[in-house]
């Protein structure tokens, strides 16, 4: 019933945990477009909600076929506006080495590429609204459905992204048997000195998480719809 970010109706999709102590966890909530805290009670409260962004509808033209579809259910893509507001969709949540949480974007319908962001939140908010507290603030931006977070030991965040044609590729491409429209996703490492960011693997087929051992050695999931696999970055 709870529904911070007044997107009617109330919705909710606990998408990623990250624990902060034995008894306390943050929670990406892609359905509510918000970074929730949660503890071992039951209590819930939330931290920040991510805003709205006005993004082109170019590449879910594209992706559908426009102007003459191949499938006559994606006709509706070709008479959409050439620009129109998406949800940002929270899916994931890392603490960062100076203790901020850093939450991703994977951006819903109409699924623009290059405008999934990464957010810095500070520990201490409570209620923000992302946009216009500074509370927030973007410290990387250019991604594509990004779908998950983690840092290493040496600061270096890494994040996944779906598909370079987005998460809609994903579905068209595996439910509406079109597989042409995939274009793989990507494993990216982010100095969070910096900001600056470069691929460390590319073409992966539907990525889905991302893992660093202790160690450094970093790890993501692939054919995320299965049969999927482990594989260690070199």
């Amino acid at each position: 019933s709870v529904n911070p970010d007044g997107i009617e109706p109330p919705d909710s999709n606990p998408y990623d945990v990250e624990a902060l102590d034995a008894n306390t966890a943050l929670v990406a909530d892609a359905g509510g477009n918000d970074l929730l805290i949660v503890d071992t009670a039951g209590n819930i409260d939330w931290i920040a909600t991510l805003p709205l962004e006005i993004v082109s509808t170019a590449n879910i033209k594209s992706l559908a076929g426009c102007p003459t579809p191949p499938i006559p259910d994606l006709a509706f893509a070709c008479g959409l506006p050439d620009m129109m507001p998406t949800e940002p969709v929270a899916t994931s949540v890392a603490i960062g080495p100076d203790g901020a949480y850093y939450v991703s974007e994977l951006k819903g319908f109409p699924f623009p590429t290059g405008e999934s962001r990464i957010g810095r939140i500070d520990p201490a908010a409570r209620h923000a609204a992302c946009g216009t507290s500074d509370q927030c603030s973007i410290v990387a931006d250019g991604f594509t459905s990004i779908v998950d977070l983690a840092f290493g030991s040496n600061g270096t965040l890494f994040v996944t992204e779906l598909d370079e044609a987005s998460a809609a590729a994903v579905e068209l491409g595996v439910f509406f048997g079109l597989p042409d429209v995939l274009q793989g996703g990507t494993v990216n490492a982010c100095d969070s000195r910096t900001w600056t960011c470069s691929a460390v693997a590319t073409e992966v087929p539907i990525p889905t998480a991302v893992a660093v051992h202790g160690m450094g050695n970093v790890y993501y999931t692939q054919s995320g719809l299965g049969p999927a696999q482990i594989v260690r970055l070199k």
